[in-house]
């Protein structure tokens, strides 16, 4: 056992970073307190849709929002997925939920959040959701894999 900082840094150094951490087997539940949104779409060029999808579940896993929106036309998957952020923010507010994790399976899309990409092609929206932010005690985002977001991937 390590009794001083020294100790500790060595002990550290000497872990097996090569060994991978356990992958969740399903959805993760967020802690008490905080309320979990996952967000998805669909579309297809060929069939002329998109739509979006959100779940808005809490530390126990029941569901207390969910939302199917069909959209007016075809919309590429990176802006429908913004889309559907933005509606999983609006309906977080809307159920006056104080602390949110918001997760989408679109990396490009938490990325351009996180980095508050406000010059991007869906600069716009980004702004907006930011905003809307604004009313929520804490609120985060997070990437999950589309393995763990099925939920929201079938509402769309």
């Amino acid at each position: 056992m390590a009794k001083n900082a020294v100790d500790d840094y060595v002990c550290s150094t000497s872990w097996d970073s090569d060994l991978t951490r356990p992958v969740p087997s399903k959805w993760v539940p967020p802690p008490l307190g905080i309320h979990k949104v996952n967000v998805d779409n669909a579309s297809s060029e060929q069939d002329n849709f998109s739509s979006v999808g959100v779940t808005i579940r809490d530390n126990n896993g029941q569901v207390v929002g969910a939302l199917c929106l069909p959209l007016q036309s075809y919309y590429s998957t990176k802006l429908t997925e913004v889309f559907a952020l933005e509606q999983g923010v609006l309906l977080a507010r809307e159920l006056q939920l104080p602390r949110v994790i918001f997760e989408s399976d679109s990396l490009a899309v938490i990325q351009a959040i996180n980095d508050k990409a406000m010059g991007s092609t869906f600069g716009h929206l980004i702004l907006g959701i930011f905003q809307v932010c604004d009313s929520f005690e804490s609120c985060h985002f997070k990437h999950l894999s589309r393995n763990y977001n099925t939920v929201a991937h079938e509402l769309a």
